[in-house]
């Protein structure tokens, strides 16, 4: 039986082998919380693992301009992109964000948008989309169902234009969790899976 993308993560989510080997700096030593240094190292964390799992990993990505979504809402770059190997077609669309609490709700349900409109762009090709969340310990959790309900029903977009939701997709919840090693110095010390229909 074939490993889905998600099956993958979850086995990573157990035992960090791949962050271990592959970004120690993160895992052993930790990150200044300095500007962006935690949300790059975490971009890199997410495509270096759509690399070593077969992937051809990339950060920042655009979606594409294309479908009936083209030019609806703000452009779209998604944190980590996943390509089956020499395809232009992605499987696995990744947005990774700070999540400090209630107060930080609706960034959370920005990166769910932008994982739907990607999906959409993508020519509804990419089937997993994952919302990765980093909280400083094991804070509180965001509200999933809700969150999980955006990609379902669609939202609205600022300039007031609809994006419909969709059921070709699925959206998978993952808490990053810091601990910290140091004077403001963070490693990875859980990858979580939350909110489990």
């Amino acid at each position: 039986m074939v490993k889905s993308p998600i099956d993958w993560i979850r086995q990573e989510a157990s035992d960090l082998s791949i962050g271990r080997a592959r970004l120690s700096l993160w895992l052993e030593r930790g990150v200044a919380d300095t500007s962006c240094s935690l949300h790059s190292v975490g971009m890199s964390y997410w495509s270096l693992l759509g690399t070593t799992l077969g992937f051809e990993a990339i950060t920042e990505m655009p979606a594409p301009n294309d479908g009936p979504y083209a030019f609806v809402g703000d452009d779209v770059r998604s944190d980590s992109v996943w390509f089956a190997a020499q395809q232009y077609k992605p499987d696995v669309l990744v947005e990774f964000e700070r999540y400090g609490g209630a107060v930080d709700e609706g960034k959370l349900a920005g990166k769910v948008d932008n994982l739907l409109l990607a999906h959409h762009r993508w020519g509804k090709r990419p089937q997993t989309l994952v919302l990765a969340y980093w909280t400083k310990g094991l804070a509180s959790l965001p509200d999933h169902t809700s969150l999980r309900q955006r990609v379902r029903n669609g939202f609205v977009t600022r300039a007031r234009e609809c994006v419909c939701g969709s059921l070709a997709c699925e959206v998978h919840f993952f808490q990053v969790v810091l601990q910290e090693v140091s004077e403001s110095h963070w490693r990875l010390s859980q990858l979580i899976e939350r909110g489990v229909p």
